[in-house]
């Protein structure tokens, strides 16, 4: 038997169900593949994207459930963005985003190699070895292999 306070919570529960379904879409299908179908594109990275935002922004408290829809959301976000490929990019192109990044020079990176040598690597005249792979690693505190060409 339900006492009134566990029928007032599923009552509570159910209204907050029906508040999402109603403001997010004309059926319940909708939100069910919002929440549980993979994503196929970037445009549905951004439209999902939208609708989990607004999700959040109108949750009153942490266990609410419309958390739990927006969280299901974040969670084929997540899935979509883990299986996409990454294009490779060479060492010399990485090391030289990171310096960018960073507003790094050249001589910034003394302890690890002489400038020539550094400008060398930055103009694919010379590899990294792996002395200076380390030194970059623990400089940017990236893993080795990012230094290394494969």
């Amino acid at each position: 038997m339900i006492k009134l306070d566990e029928s007032q919570d599923f009552g509570n529960l159910l209204s907050a169900l029906s508040s999402v379904v109603t403001e997010y879409s004309t059926s319940i299908a909708t939100l069910m593949r919002y929440t549980s179908a993979p994503i196929e594109s970037e445009d549905e990275v951004l439209e999902r994207a939208e609708v989990m935002d607004s999700m959040m922004d109108m949750a009153k408290h942490e266990n609410d459930i419309v958390l739990v829809f927006a969280n299901a959301i974040a969670d084929r976000i997540e899935e979509f963005e883990n299986n996409m490929e990454m294009p490779e990019i060479s060492v010399p192109e990485r090391l030289r985003g990171l310096m960018d990044i960073k507003n790094l020079k050249q001589s910034d990176f003394k302890d690890i190699a002489p400038q020539s040598v550094i400008s060398d690597i930055l103009n694919g005249k010379r590899e990294i070895n792996l002395n200076q792979a380390k030194g970059f690693a623990h400089y940017f505190q990236l893993p080795v292999d990012k230094f290394i060409t494969p």
